[in-house]
């Protein structure tokens, strides 16, 4: 009996034991709402749809988007009411930092213990150094976060097969016009004409443009024209641009600038029907709607074809390419470890540090990484015999066409799109090779990819317009037409504005901001010079030539920084 009464309490106690931690995982995944404060998102409101429901699944966590693209004035509410949010997004490791910083808004990770977060140990340490080392520099000691798109090994070029800076012509329409050549910058008008001329309405008998665009982006210059500068291998230094390769740098009001002469193209565009005249009015995801349904010609990302391209276009030769203006040499970023200028942040107010980690650490793992990017494993892809990932054939459905495919009801429901992550900043970078593996993260550096893009419409550019390069990258490193970054320079922590630049910025920024948009809207060469010169000399009034001589100052110093550490 004693034994027995033993053994009964001996049960009594390890049940008792058993029940500590079940309790404990209890409360730890209450359901919770963090909130993520985004310079970068689309988006405000909760999450929806298939990633909605990982997060809810993995973590019992909602995400709410708060987001500075869709209110303009969110940054400002969020400093002046001293809080933002659980998880924080910043665009620019600088002013905004520098002021959430100063004002107590970020939490100090050193005050939380990092030793559960596998993900974040192994890859994120120069990039937390690089935040810790700005941070440090503006008078703050201790560690706030870390930089964004970080790269597992340092050098490499940042795309895989689409150029993030590209021209993206439409082929099908290029055939069609005839295959006109494309020299300079100020030939763009008549290459559109000849696109557009040939391909004057979607399939649906919609109105097509050559181009089109969207101001959501944009606080200081018109980013449809900045953007054009890419081509010639210039990267954004706030408003100014730099190439990091010829060490060139442009200061968009000078008379003549590459600015300049890209406001008056584009202003020619839309003097002659080329450019969407509801682009000043439509936002990011009304421009992707267009594009994807086949009413714009020429975009100026790689990252974005996608949203029209597919196999079953393709077969007929019809999609986006990459095209090179004769005369360009687009930039091309590299990879660091240390990662790029914008960064992740915790708000110093969060209650629920530890889970909004833990969902951090989940998006730089593998997995994390590719369902965030491409859906539920199991339903839109998966891993093969051979341990390589690959995609199902309805995963390619809804890469190809994510506004009207449907997801089942247990995985969310909605169309893709609805439910695709709205986070839009990356942690580890996609487009990479994983160390000790045969693939990248993105599917793009997957041998399913190279096999279900061998199509008529790659041969065919290949062929007719490449010289036999396979993507735009290889189109680029064939032809040697690359403005590459180095890693050095990304590595390099801008310095903020003074406090009396801030406020000469803040000044003038609006001002670049609407003329750039009215010098492109001109309707004669008479009120596109009256409009530049309101705007060069309102903004030059504002003390916009002391904010550049600051850009300048430490552009040469991210010079100086390149030379001693290339």
């Amino acid at each position: 009996m004693k034994k027995i009464l033993s053994l009964v309490l001996t049960l009594t106690m390890l049940a008792s034991f058993a029940a500590i931690p079940a309790m404990a995982e209890d409360t730890y995944r209450e359901p919770i709402t963090l909130t993520m404060f985004s310079e970068l998102a689309n988006y405000a409101g909760e999450q929806q749809g298939w990633f909605g429901k990982e997060l809810k699944d993995r973590f019992n966590v909602t995400l709410k988007y708060v987001s500075s693209n869709v209110d303009s004035n969110a940054w400002t509410a969020a400093v002046s009411a001293g809080e933002l949010g659980d998880i924080v997004c910043l665009g620019d490791m600088g002013e905004h930092f520098t002021t959430a910083l100063n004002a107590d808004l970020l939490l100090d990770w050193d005050d939380v213990d990092l030793t559960p977060y596998e993900n974040i140990n192994a890859s994120l340490g120069n990039a937390m150094k690089k935040v810790a080392d700005f941070a440090a520099e503006a008078g703050h000691e201790g560690n706030y976060g870390f930089s964004y798109a970080v790269a597992m090994e340092d050098g490499a070029w940042a795309e895989l097969t689409d150029p993030t800076y590209a021209l993206q012509v439409r082929f099908d329409a290029w055939e069609k016009a005839g295959k006109p050549a494309l020299t300079t910058l100020e030939d763009l008008p008549t290459f559109l004409k000849a696109l557009q001329d040939a391909v004057p309405a979607s399939a649906s008998g919609e109105k097509v443009y050559a181009y089109g665009g969207f101001p959501d982006w944009e606080d200081c210059v018109m980013k449809f024209t900045w953007d054009l500068m890419t081509f010639y291998g210039y990267q954004e230094y706030d408003f100014m641009g730099v190439n990091y390769d010829t060490r060139d740098v442009v200061n968009p009001l000078e008379e003549g600038s590459l600015y300049y002469r890209a406001l008056k193209v584009n202003n020619q565009l839309y003097r002659e029907g080329l450019f969407d005249p509801e682009s000043t009015s439509q936002n990011f995801d009304t421009y992707s709607q267009k594009l994807s349904s086949g009413r714009y010609l020429v975009a100026l990302w790689g990252w974005i074809i996608g949203n029209y391209n597919s196999a079953e276009k393709a077969a007929n030769k019809d999609g986006f390419v990459t095209f090179l203006i004769e005369d360009s040499a687009p930039a091309m970023q590299t990879l660091s470890t240390s990662g790029s200028n914008r960064m992740w942040a915790l708000g110093a107010n969060t209650e629920y540090a530890d889970r909004a980690l833990e969902i951090i650490d989940w998006l730089c793992s593998e997995e994390g990484m590719i369902v965030q990017n491409y859906g539920p494993k199991g339903l839109t892809w998966d891993y093969g015999e051979d341990g390589v990932p690959y995609m199902t054939d309805f995963g390619w459905q809804c890469q190809e066409d994510k506004q009207n495919t449907q997801m089942p009801t247990e995985y969310g429901g909605g169309t893709f799109q609805d439910g695709e992550s709205k986070i839009n900043h990356e942690t580890i970078k996609l487009e990479q090779m994983i160390p000790g593996k045969t693939y990248s993260f993105s599917y793009k550096g997957w041998p399913c990819y190279a096999e279900h893009y061998a199509t008529e419409l790659s041969k065919a550019w290949s062929e007719e317009y490449a010289g036999g390069a396979t993507s735009g990258v290889d189109l680029y490193r064939k032809t040697g037409k690359a403005s590459v970054q180095s890693p050095a320079a990304i590595a390099y922590s801008k310095a903020s504005l003074s406090e009396e630049g801030q406020q000469k910025r803040a000044q003038f920024a609006p001002i670049m901001k609407e003329y750039s948009w009215k010098c492109v809207y001109s309707a004669d060469d008479a009120e596109f010079d009256a409009n530049w010169k309101y705007m060069v000399e309102t903004c030059k009034s504002y003390g916009y030539d002391d904010v550049v001589a600051e850009k300048l100052a430490d552009i040469q110093n991210c010079f100086a920084y390149m030379d001693a550490n290339d």
